[in-house]
């Protein structure tokens, strides 16, 4: 029995709808981001009532979900995944961030949920079109997780256009 070898960092190939998923989150991320400097800059925070409470809560879930991600992209050693995961993270934490300071993040928040969902729904097109899977793990707990995200998005998003 041979043992494993290790993995080597690499860069994998990924097809034009895992950029464009790519493309679409990054927009997303800055928006979080530019919410994030705004609430460091000139925030006061605020305990979140009511609304804000529950967009708190759910990209908070979504955030705790994103950092355990943190050592499944070290595990993998793909270079675009991990630098991406990282950003991601700083943008969930930045957004949860901005909702609990006052002004908090105004239309960023729609900005940056709205382009999230977008770019999960591209992200399950693209699963189902490329047979992705890993390390002999069924695709089917790809779609589940990615289906997860996409309902928080989907509740921020109507919560904050509705408020």
């Amino acid at each position: 029995m041979t043992p494993n070898a290790p993995k080597h960092w690499h860069i994998a190939n990924w097809s034009a709808l895992g950029w464009l998923e790519t493309g679409i989150k990054l927009v997303a991320f800055v928006a979080a981001i530019v919410a994030l400097i705004q609430a460091l800059s000139s925030g006061t925070y605020s305990a979140p009532p009511g609304v804000r409470l529950i967009e708190v809560i759910i990209l908070a879930f979504a955030a705790l979900g994103l950092f355990g991600a943190i050592f499944e992209r070290y595990m993998q050693r793909e270079v675009i995944a991990m630098i991406f995961v990282l950003i991601n993270n700083i943008a969930h934490w930045g957004m949860v961030y901005a909702l609990l300071t006052v002004p908090g993040p105004g239309s960023l928040l729609v900005i940056f949920a709205a382009l999230m969902l977008v770019g999960d729904l591209v992200k399950i097109y693209w699963l189902r079109v490329s047979g992705f899977t890993q390390d002999g793990r069924p695709q089917s707990i790809f779609y589940i997780l990615t289906g997860g995200f996409v309902v928080c998005y989907a509740i921020v998003l109507l919560l904050a256009l509705a408020s």
